[in-house]
């Protein structure tokens, strides 16, 4: 599977904002541009389609995602609805398909004025046929306007929070295949990871042996139980070629101190022997970053900063490992750094921007100097290193 274009509107400062994506995607933003909230928009689908009610309601009826309003500041786009367009590539049979899901939802005001889920509408088609693409199912309010297959009239209105793709799921063996496939990818794509490794969160989970999720986004593996799993699986052997590649370690341990309770230690190539404890910071994000790609279930992933803690010579690394050993997921990277920019192509590279109100809009370049020039107004710290090393 792989996402063609993500199409956000009414969510925090995206307004009308689509994002065409490649195999591997950088998108590069000052502060407060919306890279986060593009990202975010992951974790607000997970939600309407797979979330307890609780944190459906707390969504649509007080418009908050993890204790955070997620409409739009801006007074031109108060009260707008919340939709997201998803356009993704599938294989079906050996035949590829292009698929196309949109959810629409209106956030309450208060308890009285509750949210609900307003519109969605599912399409598909063989890429390799003419013709406009099908549609399998939509859905507008309560009642549901089409069904290609078994036929649902109406979702009741005290059922408003609920998605139709979600009712559809329980019934999609008596859709076609390609359908079913697509409907299988619409429940993985809300599941799409966000890691933003911390370092000083991935040492307090060390100790707790736990992982860390915050605002949806990964900030820690339980990074000793993951790694001991990694090293009893089969991937082992792969996972340890990384590591001598990537971080110069030449052997990994896993020790158990007590019941439940374990600890690693580490060899590198200059003998100089370590537990997880002792490595610096950049070598604890490189770990967790390894460990997450490796034991990794989903075929896209977003990574949010890569270049944070990270030598630029490590760093190259890690964008040639991801490119070269994980070419079969999708990645999409934020970041600050025009030292990370310098190590990939052009046109992998995507600008998000503010326009009056704060609205993002997101649109790629065709070459450096076009980059250069778009980067040197509100990024002028950019410019001159791009300068530096244009060929």
């Amino acid at each position: 599977m792989k996402i063609i274009n993500m199409k956000v509107d009414g969510y925090k400062n995206l307004i009308n904002c689509e994002y065409v994506l490649e195999d591997f995607n950088v998108l590069i933003g000052a502060n407060n541009s919306g890279k986060s909230n593009l990202l975010e928009v992951f974790s607000f689908f997970n939600v309407l389609l797979t979330g307890s009610e609780d944190l459906k309601e707390q969504l649509l009826i007080k418009g908050e995602l993890d204790n955070d309003k997620i409409v739009s500041h801006c007074t031109n786009f108060k009260g707008k609805p919340i939709s997201i367009e998803i356009e993704f590539n599938e294989e079906v049979d050996e035949e590829l398909y292009r698929y196309s899901y949109l959810i629409e939802v209106v956030i309450g005001n208060n308890d009285i004025d509750t949210g609900y889920v307003n519109k969605e509408i599912f399409k598909y088609k063989k890429i390799s046929s003419t013709g406009p693409m099908i549609t399998a199912f939509e859905r507008e309010n309560t009642v549901v306007r089409k069904v290609k297959g078994p036929k649902i009239q109406k979702i009741d209105g005290l059922e408003a929070l609920v998605s139709l793709i979600s009712k559809i799921r329980d019934i999609k063996d008596s859709f076609d295949k390609p359908i079913q496939k697509g409907i299988d990818d619409i429940f993985l794509l809300c599941k799409t990871p966000v890691i933003y490794s911390a370092p000083d969160v991935i040492r307090e989970s060390i100790k707790k042996q736990n992982s860390v999720i915050k605002n949806g986004r990964i900030v820690s593996l339980a990074l000793i139980e993951e790694i001991d799993k990694i090293l009893k699986s089969e991937k082992a052997q792969y996972y340890k070629e990384i590591l001598m590649d990537v971080l110069k370690i030449n052997s990994i341990s896993v020790i158990n101190i007590a019941q439940d309770l374990k600890n690693l230690t580490f060899t590198f190539d200059n003998k100089q022997k370590s537990d997880i404890n002792e490595l610096s910071d950049g070598t604890l994000i490189v770990l967790n970053i390894v460990t997450y790609l490796v034991s990794n279930k989903y075929p896209i992933i977003a990574i949010e900063e890569l270049e944070n803690s990270i030598h630029p010579k490590l760093l190259k690394k890690m964008i040639n490992l991801i490119k070269n050993d994980f070419y079969d997921i999708q990645l999409i990277i934020t970041t600050h750094s025009p030292v990370l920019l310098n190590m990939v192509k052009i046109n992998e590279v995507s600008i998000i921007s503010n326009k009056e109100c704060g609205e993002a809009f997101i649109e790629q370049v065709k070459n450096k100097k076009e980059l250069i020039k778009k980067l040197s107004g509100p990024f002028s710290n950019f410019s001159d290193i791009f300068l530096y090393t244009e060929e």
